[in-house]
């Protein structure tokens, strides 16, 4: 894959993950930068160990590069690098646990509500053949807390209607995992399998095992999402995006369940991940931010 296309590759995922322009943009222009240094020091990304990363670090600090700024660049590089493991190209994440010192971490804000949430979804218009899949997509992310990574890897066996359940497959991302499907759920999927994904595969003359189809020519359903959050702006205007949605999602399942169960709902692969939502521990944070990291 030559630079532009892994590039473009890089930013169509961040945009699909729910980004904000400003974010996708200051990313692509640092991981651009951290790209040509590679080729300097003659690495290959695909190959990036830890300890290339310290040299990299290393390298910003002789630049002059504030450890604020040098955290936003690992940030970066990390959602890089969980972008080629998404895509298979990379087996692990080199910049996974590699953070800054002394940086404060944000906590989660302008979270939404449960109740919220929930007539966020009864509000959501759910007519014709698109507006029933994403009806079914939004529930997805609700009450099962999906990122759109996840929710792109959904095939239709994993849909366990008999059992009232769902099979979350692993990302690169996250852990695979079992979770419960709410009843009215069961029956939205059923018809949503049985009626609707038929006729959007024979309209659009596509041949997937994917669970959620595009209605347009392409795989990707990026149109679609950016469609869905605009239409729930307009329902609730504390809507963001849907980072902001599972991450309320998850302080909310917090409040009622244990962390380790929230883990393992969550699909977060450390405790940590789950433990920075605990939003009425706050001095967790702290004992985080203090661990070992290259710069003190």
């Amino acid at each position: 894959m030559n630079e532009k296309d892994l590039i473009t590759g890089f930013v169509n995922y961040l945009r699909n993950e729910g980004y904000r322009l400003t974010t996708y943009n200051g990313a692509k222009n640092i991981v651009s930068l951290f790209l040509i240094w590679l080729k300097t020091e003659q690495l290959n990304y695909l190959e990036t160990s830890y300890n290339d990363l310290l040299s990299y670090i290393n390298h910003l600090q002789e630049k002059g590069n504030k450890k604020s700024s040098i955290n936003g660049t690992l940030i970066a590089i990390r959602h890089f690098y969980n972008y080629l493991q998404n895509e298979n190209k990379v087996k692990s994440n080199p910049a996974e646990t590699l953070r800054i010192r002394n940086i404060t971490r944000q906590v989660p804000h302008d979270l939404l509500e449960w109740e919220e949430l929930e007539n966020i979804y009864k509000n959501f218009a759910s007519t014709g053949i698109t507006g029933k899949r994403n009806k079914a997509m939004l529930g997805l992310m609700i009450y099962q807390g999906l990122t759109v990574s996840e929710l792109y890897a959904l095939e239709e066996k994993d849909i366990k209607l008999e059992e009232g359940k769902i099979y979350v497959p692993q990302t690169g991302r996250s852990n695979n995992r079992i979770l419960k499907l709410e009843a009215f759920q069961v029956i939205q999927l059923q018809k949503y399998i049985t009626q609707i994904r038929p006729i959007i595969l024979q309209l659009t003359d596509k041949t997937t095992e994917k669970l959620f189809v595009s209605t347009g020519t392409g795989e990707r359903l990026s149109n679609s999402l950016s469609r869905i959050c605009e239409k729930l702006r307009k329902y609730d205007q504390k809507v963001k995006n849907f980072k902001q949605i599972r991450a309320s999602v998850i302080t909310y399942w917090l409040k009622t369940q244990g962390i380790r169960q929230v883990q393992y709902m969550t699909g977060h692969r450390y405790i940590s991940s789950t433990e920075r939502y605990r939003t009425d521990t706050l001095e967790n944070l702290q004992d985080l931010i203090n661990e070992l990291h290259p710069l003190g």
